[in-house]
């Protein structure tokens, strides 16, 4: 969110507007705001609808025994982030990054393999350029 945060002019420059979706609870969206200081639209979807519809997965094992989530997770303690003590909503849901043009066609799709997988900024700048 962080990288997202500082290439916001970016984007805005090439007339990208980010929206994030929630599929958790509201009270857990709004601390997740507060916390990044994103800012950018919050869309819920509570039912999961996009979340489906994206063809976005569930694991355990990917977000949690994965290396990489590992690593991430250790690297970002070591930086002195904290994290809460217990999970907010899904723990398991694995996101993805999308880019959809104004006439609703898919530019870019990327669904995370595991929690820390996310495209460059540069990836997603570059479609969304195209």
């Amino acid at each position: 969110m962080a990288q997202l945060c500082r290439f916001a002019p970016d984007f805005e420059q090439r007339g990208v507007r980010i929206l994030l979706i929630c599929f958790a609870q509201e009270h857990w969206a709004r601390a997740f705001l507060e916390e990044t200081g994103a800012p950018f639209p919050l869309l819920m979807d509570p039912e999961m609808e996009s979340y489906r519809a994206f063809g976005l997965k569930s694991s355990v094992a990917r977000t949690y025994l994965s290396p990489a989530t590992i690593w991430y997770y250790a690297k970002a303690i070591f930086r002195g982030r904290k994290f809460h003590p217990k999970p907010r909503g899904n723990p398991h849901q694995m996101g993805g990054d999308f880019l959809i043009d104004r006439d609703g066609r898919l530019l870019f799709a990327h669904p995370s393999r595991e929690p820390a997988d996310r495209p460059s900024i540069e990836a997603i700048l570059e479609k969304a350029g195209e």
